[in-house]
């Protein structure tokens, strides 16, 4: 799960950027298992919330992913720890 925190006037197109994200990602490599999806919290910042069919994917995508965030960055106000993002990672438990 990764959290976002657009700047006040820029969420249409960070929205537009979320998409291009979605566009980006080559789900037929990833299965089934894959999914990717955004919400908008109500303190207008956005999550994604990824599920990955396994770490190596993970792995796999994270260049593509930085490249992305390269290309959003003047749309996010920084967090306190100077980060574009808070994110925190882990395996499903069944």
């Amino acid at each position: 799960m990764i959290k976002y925190k657009p700047k006040e006037g820029c969420e249409d197109e960070f929205e537009e950027g979320l998409k291009r994200l979605g566009q980006m990602i080559d789900k037929s490599k990833l299965g089934q298992e894959f999914q990717n999806k955004f919400i908008r919290i109500d303190i207008g910042e956005y999550v994604q919330i990824v599920q990955m069919p396994h770490l190596e994917s993970l792995l796999d995508g994270q260049m593509d992913g930085l490249e992305w965030l390269y290309g959003v960055d003047h749309l996010l106000e920084y967090y306190e720890d100077g980060s574009r993002t808070e994110a925190f990672s882990g395996f499903i438990i069944d």
